[in-house]
Formats: structure tokens, sequence, C-alpha cells
């Protein structure tokens, strides 16, 4: 599947605009603060409904002064194309697809990204959360079913906060607490549904994260691994009856304790993972920039397994993700965007790093404050030499 037009309407600092993609590589070339972010997240926010960056609602509208905001795109795929539109309006995202409302857990299978951006490549060094999030992209993008699992175990993780909370602030009525009872046998069986996927989407990606890493470092015996850990347990070899024992037995234990606090401290989103280089914890063992390029090649493995099992490439979107490469890895990771056919949006301050492409399926747009322009062929020739 590929994006053959994005247009937006008072989104971010993009008053209106309309833009039509190569089917390959598109290179968003810009100097800081001009939008090449925003186009990204606007491609991102049609998947999955979320940014990757921290934003409130109003952030989304024109200078904040609008009262709505609109993101379209038109997609080409093997089955046909569709109409995917992005509605900002009254503090609420509404998607369409088609004309009809849809769900973004569909949205993010139906039409699957993988996002390199520096805040996924600082992935290892921030806390289980963005870890969490690196395996979940995975399940939201591979299939239906997955997503739909993360959706509804999110909400019941919301209504079972919610009566924890009137619980500690003073709720005994036998009403409330039964409910809880109820709803905390629900939330473990959606756990254990969702601690399963993980380890099983982990499972699979294990052999092409050894082989990604391996060819972005350059080293043959390399060798990565990662670690899924419930209460500080290595899970990865569990069965289904042993994640939802120890996640029963757990949550029995903090029973009364979730009920003081008044939130949930069991369950998926309280699980962690370790992500090894040569057998040590690369929290700690590793530099900044091991620790992006072990990142980048979880993402590939990620769009090889998608391409594995659906037969199909996701949408890339890589953000500024050149300058926190080093000149070797930046060629390796053009070789691998080179070899696969798949379509690519990327930004960068410059194409100093870039390699020669064809002109036909490829193009690079100049981003300036809030405008997008196709560069003339002769200006892409001058910024991108050809090489070898």
């Amino acid at each position: 599947m590929i994006i053959s037009s994005l247009r937006l309407f008072q989104f971010r600092n993009f008053a209106q605009q309309e833009i039509e993609f190569k089917p390959r590589l598109n290179f968003l070339v810009g100097a800081n603060g001009q939008g090449k972010t925003n186009l990204i997240e606007a491609v991102f926010l049609l998947s999955r409904g979320d940014s990757f960056r921290p934003a409130n609602f109003e952030n989304y509208l024109f200078n904040r002064k609008a009262a709505q905001a609109r993101v379209v795109a038109k997609l080409k795929s093997e089955a046909g194309d569709y109409k995917l539109q992005l509605d900002f309006m009254d503090g609420r995202r509404t998607p369409h697809l088609d004309g009809k409302r849809t769900r973004f857990s569909t949205l993010s299978a139906e039409f699957p990204v993988v996002l390199f951006s520096p805040e996924s490549l600082a992935s290892i060094k921030e806390g289980p959360e963005q870890r969490r999030v690196l395996i979940d992209n995975v399940l939201a993008t591979l299939s239906i079913r997955d997503a739909k699992l993360l959706s509804d175990f999110h909400q019941t993780l919301r209504a079972r906060n919610a009566l924890l909370r009137q619980i500690a602030d003073g709720d005994s009525r036998s009403t409330t607490l039964q409910s809880l009872e109820s709803l905390t046998s629900l939330f473990l069986v959606i756990g254990t549904h969702v601690t399963a996927s993980r380890l099983a989407v982990l499972r699979q990606m294990a052999p092409r994260w050894q082989e990604s890493a391996r060819h972005i470092f350059g080293i043959d015996d390399l060798s990565v691994g990662l670690e899924y850990l419930i209460s500080d347990n290595c899970a990865n070899t569990w069965s289904d009856e042993q994640v939802f024992n120890a996640l029963s037995q757990r949550q029995s234990e903090l029973s009364r304790r979730e009920m003081e606090y008044g939130g949930s401290l069991v369950g998926p989103h309280k699980h962690d993972l370790r992500i090894l280089f040569s057998g040590n914890d690369s929290r700690f063992s590793c530099s900044q920039g091991q620790q992006r390029a072990l990142i980048l090649a979880f993402k590939i493995a990620q769009i090889d397994l998608h391409h594995s099992v659906t037969g199909r490439y996701p949408i890339l979107l890589l953000d500024d993700v050149m300058s926190e490469l080093d000149a070797d890895k930046r060629m390796r990771l053009m070789e691998y965007l080179e070899g696969i056919n798949a379509q690519v949006l990327i930004t960068a301050t410059d194409l100093t790093w870039s390699r020669h492409f064809p002109e036909e399926r490829n193009a690079v747009f100049k981003v300036e404050n809030g405008t997008v322009t196709l560069t003339a062929p002769s200006a892409v020739r001058a910024v991108m030499p050809s090489i070898g």
C-alpha cells in the first residue's frame, strides 16, 4: 500500500496543502521548525490515532486558532484505492475510511506504518513504557485481531482504574467491590492474551532482529536478544497458563495496595523488556550510538516480519533519523531501503549523505514555513550525486 496524495487543512502549521507522493523514496527537506515532522505526524495519526510526540488537542489546530483541522490521504493497493480522512474537532479525532466511520484498531493493521524517529531510537535509555511501545507497535500493525486486543486491554484497564480510584477515594459499597472483582477477572484474561501475543511476536522477531543487527553494525557474529520481564522474571518461554497464573498470583498479592493506590499495579502495562547486546543489558553496556542502531535494527526486523506475514510492506516514516546515525550506519540503512519495495517518507535538513536514485519513482520536496514544493529534477541531481 502507498499514499498517492496527502491533503492537510488547518493542521499544525499548514493552512492548506496537498502533496502527491512517489511510490518509493520521498525526501522532505528543510530547516528545523518548517513542518517536516508535522507531515510525518499527519501520516502516523491517520494510521494510529495518537501521535508519537506529546501534544494537546489544540496543538493540532493551525496556529491553535482554527476551529477544526483535517488530514486526508488517498491510498493505492493491490486491492483497490481508498480515501482515509481524519477530522479534528471539538476535542475529538474522528477517522473515516471511504466516507464511513472506522476504528483506529482497524486502520493500524489495514494502513500499517512503521516509524523511525529520535523518540523511538531513545527507547532503550527511556523507561519501560517506551520499550513496551516497541513491541505493541508490531502487534498493532501486524493484524486486526492483535490491534483490537490492545485496544480492548487499554479500555478494560481504564475502567478498572476508575473503579480503583473510587475505592481509594472512600467508596466501599458492595456493588463497587463486586464490579471490581468481575472486571479483574476479565482484566486478567485479556492481560494474558496481550502478553501471550507479545511473546509470540518476539519469538518471530528474534532471528530477523539478529540478522538486521549484524547488517547495521557490520559484525557477522554479533549476538542480540530480548528478555520479556514479568515481575523481573524472564517470561520468554512461558506458556499462556504460566502467564495467567503469574498475573493472578501477583494481583492477589497486591490487591490491597491497588485499592489504596487507586490504580492497577499488575498487568501488561507494567511489564518491561531487557534488550541485550552481546549478552549484556544495552542500557548500561552500550553507547548512545549503539543503542540507536539496536532500535533501528529492531524496526527493520519489524518491517521484514510484516512483509513475511502479510506479503506487503508497511509505509516507512523516517523522521530526522539520519542525523542520529554515523556515516557507516546511514549507508547501510540506505542500502536496505533501496533493496525493499516499500514507500518511504524521510525528513532531513539536507541530503549530503544520500545516494543517487531514479527520479520516476522517487522525489525530493522542499518544506518551508508550512509550504511543500516539489524540487526540480536538476536540483535533485545537484543534492544527490551518483556514487560508485
